[in-house]
């Protein structure tokens, strides 16, 4: 076996010369995929003649593009027989098996880069000179013809994950409690375990903000607002400048008497689109409806604050990173995060929800892992990631049927998540966020009615104008001391104007709450442009 592969690169170059357009298809067919001059000096002239208009190319059109180049180029040819590559090439190129050898070439080109970079490829090449037994590399070669891609670039990524777990994990010792308690304590006294806060003032005193090694589990069904709310609050956390319902104009956030910083914040999609996470953007930063947005039916003045939020965007470019992800699965997920952790320094990661997908189930195929299994090591690897680079990391799931009904609006927990409950075991904070029926409205206030009465509840708009349209049922918070709790908010989910009203607990009797947090900020008008 060889990583030279000349056999590819005849029958690549060859059915490029037939069929040019495959190079619209297949484009990340690079020069440097071709480690034989010869064959990356015809591979060049191939795509200059395709952008220039053919539809075929002959042995002889591509042999005197070349020498009309001259140069270099033509030297590398001719030195490396290039007009018998050309024709043996063209001879040998067959559509039907192109794919074959496009992805020979391609794995035999990631294994020489990653070679000369120093990594250990010996799972799926080992040097002809270096063999001592025909078996083994017999079977280094089946692993290299069964692997894609992305099955190489896996298994490095998990050779390189091992030893870095083993070099800051491995090393566990016996821990005496009272060692450090002391500094424990004055080092919350500064800096409390507090995170930046989320949408809802209600909200943020229970979870006490977006917590950096903590991972977040939100459940809700489908179009319930699951990817649209995490939208909300992670602009909320990037950008220091949005509108203000309160005080009807755009504010900027201060903090020991400055504007506060930008936070990154990478938001992961898998089947949402960038136009689609943009509109949502617009719609929150400028208090604009989205439906307005999208269909450019403006009132006056509403244009205005719309362009000003785009102009929020500009301003703060590079802190809002949306990364798609059509087929997620463990290793692309690990890989996305880790790079942006430790490349961009993204302390904040939404990912949209937890799902299973074909890539998802295909990984654990072999070992006949149920659904609910795979499930719940997706979160525990969000979890896992969210403690080794210390970010905050927020999730989603759908919500089952039990979920999904809403017959008397019960209390809702880990059993209402689709696919499975074991996910909510690795969420530091866990939660349903249900829309609240109409037709069930007047059941639910009765409790409402006699704590108005008993001065529990001191706002009457709640049941008229100002009445809760979402509950949040929050069935888990590690090292909190609310759970088992209902917090009850007005929210609209076409700009993200939401208001949280009250708490109560599971059966909707009212709790006193007044653990309100300070996050020591301001805000300042900001003039419209």
């Amino acid at each position: 076996m060889t990583l030279s592969d000349y056999d590819a690169y005849r029958s690549v170059i060859g059915c490029l010369m037939k069929k040019p357009v495959l190079l619209l298809e297949y484009t990340d067919i690079k020069p440097i995929d071709f480690d034989y001059r010869a064959a990356r000096v015809c591979f060049n002239a191939i795509k200059k003649l395709y952008y220039a208009g053919a539809t075929a190319l002959t042995v002889l059109e591509v042999d005197q593009e070349i020498i009309r180049g001259g140069g270099a180029s033509e030297q590398e040819y001719k030195g490396g027989n290039g007009l018998e590559f050309l024709k043996e090439a063209y001879k040998q190129g067959q559509e039907a098996t192109f794919e074959i050898f496009y992805m020979r070439l391609k794995k035999c080109s990631v294994l020489r880069r990653l070679q000369k970079a120093h990594y250990d490829i010996s799972e799926f090449y080992i040097d002809p000179k270096d063999v001592t037994d025909p078996r083994i590399e017999a079977q280094i070669i089946k692993r290299f013809d069964d692997a894609s891609l992305e099955d190489i670039l896996n298994a490095i990524e998990k050779n390189y994950s091992e030893i870095r777990n083993d070099v800051l994990h491995g090393g566990k010792k016996r821990g005496d409690p009272a060692e450090g308690a002391m500094t424990l304590i004055e080092e919350l006294k500064k800096s409390p375990s507090i995170g930046p806060p989320l949408e809802g003032e209600l909200f943020n005193a229970v979870c006490r903000g977006a917590r950096e090694g903590c991972f977040y589990l939100k459940s809700a069904s489908t179009s319930g607002g699951k990817s649209r709310t995490s939208v909300f609050d992670a602009c909320k956390i990037a950008y220091p400048k949005r509108w203000s319902y309160s005080k009807n104009a755009f504010i900027e956030e201060i903090e020991k008497g400055e504007i506060r910083k930008p936070r990154k914040v990478l938001f992961i999609v898998t089947e949402m689109d960038k136009e689609e996470i943009q509109t949502i953007m617009l719609a929150y930063l400028s208090g604009i409806n989205e439906d307005k947005i999208i269909t450019g039916n403006y009132e006056l003045g509403e244009e205005t604050r719309v362009k000003h939020a785009a102009s929020i965007m500009e301003e703060y470019s590079g802190y809002f990173i949306i990364e798609e992800i059509s087929e997620p699965n463990l290793q692309n997920i690990e890989a996305t995060i880790r790079k942006y952790a430790t490349v961009d320094e993204v302390k904040y990661v939404f990912f949209d929800y937890i799902h299973t997908t074909a890539s998802l189930v295909e990984q654990f195929t072999r070992n006949n892992l149920r659904e609910d299994v795979v499930l719940m090591l997706l979160a525990n690897q969000l979890k896992q990631l969210a403690k080794d680079y210390n970010l905050f990391i927020f999730s989603a799931t759908q919500v089952n049927a039990f979920g999904m009904g809403d017959e008397d609006m019960l209390f809702k927990d880990e059993k209402s998540i689709r696919g499975s409950k074991a996910v909510a075991d690795k969420c530091d904070m866990g939660y349903v966020l249900t829309r609240i029926p109409e037709k069930f409205w007047d059941s639910m206030i009765k409790p409402l009615h006699e704590a108005l009465r008993e001065k529990k509840l001191e706002d009457p708009s709640i049941l008229n104008e100002n009445k809760p349209t979402h509950i949040i049922d929050v069935y888990k918070m590690r090292r909190g001391r609310y759970k088992m709790i209902r917090i009850w908010t007005k929210l609209d989910l076409g700009n993200g104007q939401r208001k949280d009203l009250f708490i109560t607990d599971m059966v909707n009797n009212p709790i006193q709450f007044t653990n309100l947090i300070n996050y020591s900020t301001e805000e300042i008008l900001e003039e419209e442009e």
